[in-house]
């Protein structure tokens, strides 16, 4: 919650809750009456993890939905995927190079509008000390 002191007057409302498990992660959330949304985990084995998140906004009467997944390949590699209703399609994979350095390659494909660009592509080097 937000509170304006000198307008008296309460400005922000938001609310979330959630439940963890080992395994499965669920959460909802409210922002200002306006803004629902909600989002579920699953660790479906040690390799394979997936999610999906739904959200809706009241004014706009606008719903998104999204799907994505996880494969772990090896103890050093991993390969993501999403997908929402906006049929955007994002592809990940990340590869440790050696301890402390990890590379990522990325790319984000606008697949309504597939032939006329826009994609998205990116990389990634983390570094730990």
């Amino acid at each position: 919650m937000a509170y304006d002191t000198s307008k008296s007057k309460l400005t922000k409302n938001n609310m979330g809750v959630g439940l963890t498990t080992r395994d499965f992660v669920l959460f909802a959330n409210m922002n200002d009456g306006q803004i629902f949304g909600g989002s579920v985990y699953k660790k479906i084995n040690p390799s394979l993890e997936c999610g999906c998140t739904l959200g809706w906004t009241a004014s706009a009467n606008n719903t998104t939905i999204g799907l994505g997944a996880k494969y772990q390949l090896d103890s050093e590699a991993s390969i993501r995927a999403k997908l929402n209703n906006s049929r955007q399609l994002g592809l990940g994979y990340e590869q440790k190079l050696r301890s402390g350095i990890t590379l990522g390659l990325a790319a984000l494909v606008d697949m309504m509008h597939f032939n006329q660009g826009g994609h998205q592509i990116g990389i990634s080097l983390q570094l730990e000390a």
